[in-house]
């Protein structure tokens, strides 16, 4: 799908690139690494410094690591490129994931566990994909049963959970029928 052209003449004022890669570890979890960079196409002058363009003034890195339940066994937070200084010290501060798991309210522990001066709010808005990801890899690595959850395990399934996988549409009704919402 192409995005249609601009509606008007404009120029790049800023580029934010998030990145978040999955790994399998050979102890049998998984690693769910997330990048964040930030940068302009004109040198920006801070108050402490000043950014040449094109060079980060957000680098932040996260790591995840979780088991096949989605539980949160380890977290690193690191910044290679901050703004200020002082943002460094947070980093610790996302040691605090250990123990909990990506579920549903997931994104809203997270928003209340580092508001404000209590975490970063790049690192913070980072780990919304990064739980995406962990879904993915794990809805992709599992057999669900016809209650939707993996035997034996705390999953979540795809099933429902967007448009193309609705319980009333096509691929549900073609490929999991034992979960298709009954006609009206």
């Amino acid at each position: 799908m192409s995005m249609a052209a601009p509606a008007a003449p404009r120029r790049p004022i800023h580029l934010r690139r998030v990145h978040c890669e999955a790994f399998e570890r050979d102890d049998g979890l998984i690693d769910i690494e997330g990048l964040l960079i930030d940068t302009k196409p004109n040198p920006l002058r801070l108050v402490t410094k000043e950014v040449p363009a094109q060079t980060p003034i957000h680098q932040m890195r996260l790591r995840l690591t979780i088991d096949r339940d989605r539980q949160i066994v380890d977290a690193q937070a690191s910044s290679e490129a901050t703004p200020y200084a002082d943002c460094a010290g947070v980093e610790s501060a996302y040691r605090r994931l250990i123990g909990l798991r990506i579920e549903p309210g997931f994104t809203r522990e997270v928003k209340r566990l580092f508001r404000g001066p209590l975490g970063c709010t790049h690192m913070t808005e980072l780990l919304a994909p990064m739980a995406s990801t962990a879904f993915q890899v794990l809805w992709a690595d599992s057999k669900f049963d016809s209650t939707g959850g993996a035997a034996g395990a705390r999953r979540t399934s795809p099933i429902g959970g967007c448009h193309a996988l609705r319980l009333d549409g096509q691929i549900v009704r073609t490929y999991f029928s034992q979960h298709q919402e009954p006609a009206q």
